[in-house]
């Protein structure tokens, strides 16, 4: 009877154990059905998008490339010699490329690359814990297959794309580079890679099996596998033709005049568009690792340096617009040097035009003379023009790095700090701002954000990227008086023997001491010259850049013959004849 009665205890305990598991699966835990798809899930990559130039041209397309694994359990050599022979294919691509042309020392360093390579592969491989393990990515077809000639059991491939550049090093800090996260996923960096990866990396598909909360595989149901999406394609504002005559200029032009470093950018200010942005030294993308990172930002958007007397400009635009001066109107102080609250305020070569007029003051890009003017507008509404052509934030510009400029609160304001903008100094603006400030000028006193990106490809939609609406930050009436400025200053200033025949072009120089450690070093400039061509109908405004030009500190002597080049060959591109004048 006991055992009668234990047996049926049994089966009910049992019963209501079975009921209870089947009420907490039922009721209780809550299994997202996105969650039972880990037993042999494997994610399929979404292919990137790719990016052109204005006239189609692929700047940025995706190549065949392979991850290698190895199931170390299923090797049938041992792990040094299949190290040793997988090494030399496994390291940068720079050094592995069949036919490669190396120096003494880049074969020194290929060998050591190989030797540590090596190292590292028959450490990996001889961990018999690991059931697969990945050795590489991306590496090539040609690579791929001369692997599999080896035939070593126990090292297999997955399809893992590529990023390709047919023009090379061409935009490289426009354009950014494709990395692996933490994670191993494929993200973009810097530039256009970094700003639009959202939308370049597309949406990534799915192989995979229903499982049962115990992890066990349910061989029945309607699974479908997730197919990848491509990720959208970006068709530049760069014209390519441009894009080639500034690199190659820029290049020329920091090595002839000994520069650290150097940076161009070419709009059209009637619609914010970049036609050319190109930073030198510059980088390969499918080798960045090769590379100091430093050469990855982009100085065109990222570098904020104190603009000198480009930004007197901006101040007699203000003065202008604000009818304080007129292009007439004659400097009451220009005969010597300056005093404000015991800083002594000069000119550039020590040189004084009494009376001068505002034109001359441009012309003769005088600091004494712009103090006057500064004078005449005051900290508030210096201040408030200074905001309205977009200093000290960012200009949106579709670019990941750009930074905003540094101008100090206007509360912390003194006259020596009212003076010292006026010419350009004391305040941090990056390359982009300047010119989409002058670009304002240009544009009839109508200020239009920059742009890189026209127009977006997804799924075969197109959609057209529009600059925000553009705001009028100065008359066009002093809009026209500046440019007139402009033009005496290139027509008689220090570059004048540079300026091409024929054409009306309006400018400014810039020569900026660099501060360092709270004081400014003598010996070391920025030199830059900022206009538009032609003059009467732009069709593109231009900034050069140089830093730290060792054969002439002045941008007369290095950035304006720079520009001056660059032009030239640009307005024989664009058909613009020059007139018989």
């Amino acid at each position: 009877m006991d055992r009668i009665k234990f047996i049926q205890t049994l089966i009910f305990i049992v019963a209501a154990l079975i009921v209870f598991r089947l009420f907490y699966w039922q009721f209780i835990a809550r299994v997202d059905s996105d969650s039972i798809l880990g037993l042999d899930d494997i994610k399929i990559p979404a292919p990137r998008g790719e990016i052109y130039t204005s006239d189609g041209f692929p700047l940025v397309a995706n190549q065949q490339a392979f991850l290698i694994y190895a199931k170390p359990n299923e090797l049938t050599r041992s792990p040094q010699e299949i190290a040793k022979n997988l090494a030399p294919f496994l390291i940068s691509e720079k050094y592995s490329t069949e036919g490669a042309q190396l120096t003494p020392e880049e074969k020194k360093q290929k060998d050591e690359q190989i030797q540590t390579k090596e190292s590292e592969l028959a450490e990996t491989l001889s961990d018999k814990k690991l059931i697969w393990v990945q050795l590489a990515r991306k590496i090539t077809l040609d690579a791929k297959q001369k692997i599999e000639a080896l035939n070593i059991s126990g090292i297999d491939f997955e399809k893992d794309d590529k990023r390709y550049y047919p023009e090379a090093s061409m935009a490289a800090q426009l354009l950014g580079f494709v990395a692996s996260d933490k994670f191993g996923d494929d993200i973009g960096y810097f530039g256009l890679e970094g700003f639009y990866d959202s939308q370049l990396k597309g949406k990534a598909g799915r192989l995979g099996q229903f499982q049962d909360p115990f992890g066990f595989p349910i061989l029945v149901g309607d699974f479908k596998p997730v197919d990848s999406r491509k990720g959208s394609s970006l068709y530049l504002t760069i014209d390519r033709s441009l894009q080639f005559i500034v690199e190659k200029n820029l290049r020329d032009a920091v090595n002839r005049y000994g520069a650290k470093e150097g940076s161009i950018i070419i709009s059209q200010p009637s619609s914010g568009k970049i036609l050319a942005m190109a930073t030198y030294p510059t980088y390969d993308p499918a080798l960045f690792t090769e590379f100091e990172d430093t050469l990855y930002k982009n100085q065109a958007v990222a570098d904020t340096y104190e603009p000198g007397s480009t930004f007197k400009l901006i101040t007699m635009s203000a003065a202008l617009d604000s009818q304080v001066v007129l292009p007439d109107t004659k400097c009451t102080v220009c005969t010597g040097p300056r005093e404000i609250t015991g800083h002594e305020i000069s000119t550039w070569n020590n040189k004084y035009f009494p009376d001068s007029t505002m034109t001359e003051v441009i012309e003769h890009s005088d600091n004494v003379g712009m103090t006057f003017v500064a004078d005449k507008l005051g900290i508030d509404r210096l201040y408030s023009y200074i905001e309205k052509f977009g200093f000290n934030k960012r200009t949106k510009i579709d670019l990941q790095e750009e930074a905003r400029g540094n101008i100090r609160d206007k509360e912390e304001w003194r006259p020596i700090d009212l003076a010292t903008a006026s010419f350009g100094q004391g305040l941090a603006v990056t390359p982009i701002q300047m010119v989409q400030a002058v670009a304002a000028i240009a544009n009839s006193g109508k200020l239009i954000p920059p742009r890189v990106v026209d127009r977006i490809i997804e799924d075969g939609r197109e959609k057209v990227v529009k600059s925000e609406g553009g705001t009028q930050v100065i008359s066009s009436k002093t809009a026209a008086q500046i440019t007139e400025m402009m033009v005496n200053a290139v027509e008689n200033g220090e570059a004048r023997a540079f300026v091409p025949k024929g054409y009306r072009i309006a400018g400014k120089t810039g020569t900026a001491q660099i501060p360092v450690s709270g004081h400014y070093d003598p010996e070391k400039t920025i030199a830059t010259f900022i206009g538009f061509v032609p003059a009467d109908d732009p069709k593109f405004v231009m900034l050069v850049k140089f830093t730290e030009p060792s054969s002439s500190q002045f941008g007369s002597e290095t950035a304006a013959p720079t520009f001056f080049a660059i032009s030239t060959e640009i307005l024989r591109y664009l058909g613009v004849s020059p007139s018989e004048k």
